[in-house]
């Protein structure tokens, strides 16, 4: 059942005079800190609640230890719902995220794709600063605390937020910023769409590319759905591994499988597959003396000229004269695998799922069945792009949410 609080006008106009503006957020991550500290910026006294035994744990993880923090090019077409996400967005551009830092101390540069990281290319770097702003504005850590559930309570007014060992807290409103597929808000009514790994590796049929485990290229790839039509591409470099194919192109990717059966590689993007078939074609004429194990010496790494020798069907020891010219550049611009899914949930960098963005106001991430609930970062279901996107809308989304529901706490009807 969806709860709806009948207190609203109540808690309006009597915050602001009784007593500071107290907000719980639940969950210590990136979400979870960014609005602690918009929050309690704005006078709120916030109580931040996490069930491990540190905050930011996932922070420090990020980026391989570096902590992508942005990047130049965040947009709401980088997410899976982008008009959802664009009033955010546009609030909180990558400069205001840069500078939401650099007013904490923390120096950041960005590199050559657009990625911001700190300047001292470690995560430690950008939690500690988080985590002295929180000290500074008295922000107070509850370490340990399990969640079990949050109830809009009418008697007194405010929110009721327990935990799995009976210990109550009560606030004026509650920020959910929590992963886990939002289930502390599915116990408050709300649409929990089904969780699923995103930006992971990708397993295949390993048959094809037996032999290529570690062999990096440079190259597009495309998901096709069971008909052959393109769901997704991306262009970058592909690592090869015994299970599939890994690398920040295919993470991308990961993110459209559920409507795609193949991976199609192309090996060489830049070329037209006309114009290519006739590369290959003179290739033949001009390399006749040779044989097809060396045939594509100087254009392709050794181990990948012998897989697609092998998906053509061709013996190495064939004299080029009699080679299939015009499958081989087929294979070259289509070489394809059976997609079996990603690889390993745990690989995955981001969650798919959560609570269903259609129930929150896109522009104060306030629940539209339970006033003065709020939702930031992974809890809800957005997942973005490789390269600092994810870690963008969890900053973005929790400024958002921590000073909506600061203003909701005092009465502040903007």
């Amino acid at each position: 059942m969806k709860l709806q609080s009948t207190e609203t006008s109540h808690r309006a106009t009597t915050k602001g005079i009784m007593h500071k503006p107290s907000i719980v957020i639940v969950g210590g991550g990136a979400a979870g800190l960014s609005a602690a500290i918009a929050a309690a910026r704005l006078g709120a006294a916030v109580t931040l609640l996490e069930a491990g035994s540190r905050v930011g744990r996932k922070i420090l993880a990020s980026g391989n230890g570096r902590c992508n923090l942005t990047n130049l090019s965040v947009g709401p077409a980088a997410y899976n719902h982008p008009d959802f996400v664009q009033p955010v967005l546009a609030a909180y551009p990558c400069e205001k995220i840069r500078s939401f830092f650099g007013d904490m101390g923390l120096v950041t540069y960005a590199d050559a794709d657009g990625r911001l990281y700190p300047v001292t290319n470690a995560a430690a770097s950008v939690l500690e600063v988080l985590r002295l702003e929180c000290a500074h504005l008295g922000i107070e850590e509850r370490l340990e605390f399990k969640v079990a559930h949050v109830v809009d309570a009418v008697d007194p007014v405010g929110f009721v937020v327990s935990s799995q060992d009976g210990e109550q807290l009560h606030a004026d409103a509650v920020i959910v910023a929590t992963g886990g597929g939002g289930v502390i808000l599915a116990g408050a009514g709300h649409t929990r769409v089904e969780c699923g790994p995103v930006l992971a590796p990708i397993k295949t049929d390993p048959g094809p590319i037996r032999g290529l485990s570690g062999v990096r290229v440079k190259c597009a790839a495309s998901l096709l759905a069971a008909d052959s039509a393109p769901v997704a591409t991306e262009s970058g470099e592909l690592l090869f591994r015994d299970y599939g194919v890994s690398g920040i192109m295919i993470f991308d990717l990961s993110r459209h499988l559920e409507r795609a059966d193949v991976l199609s590689i192309d090996f060489f993007p830049g070329v037209a597959p006309d114009d290519f078939a006739d590369v290959i074609s003179r290739r033949c004429a001009t390399l006749a003396w040779r044989t097809a194990e060396t045939f594509f010496d100087g254009m392709l790494h050794t181990r990948v000229a012998l897989a697609v020798l092998r998906a053509a069907g061709v013996d190495p020891k064939t004299p080029v004269t009699e080679l299939p010219c015009e499958r081989l550049a087929t294979l070259l611009k289509d070489f394809r695998l059976d997609v079996h899914g990603v690889v390993d949930a745990k690989q995955a960098q981001v969650t798919r799922g959560g609570a269903s963005v259609t129930e929150f106001d896109p522009d104060t991430l306030e629940s539209r069945y339970v006033p003065g609930l709020f939702a930031a970062g992974e809890v809800l279901d957005i997942d973005g792009r490789c390269g600092g996107f994810n870690l963008h809308w969890a900053w973005a989304s929790g400024i958002v949410a921590g000073q909506s529901a600061a203003r909701f706490a005092a009465g502040d009807p903007a």
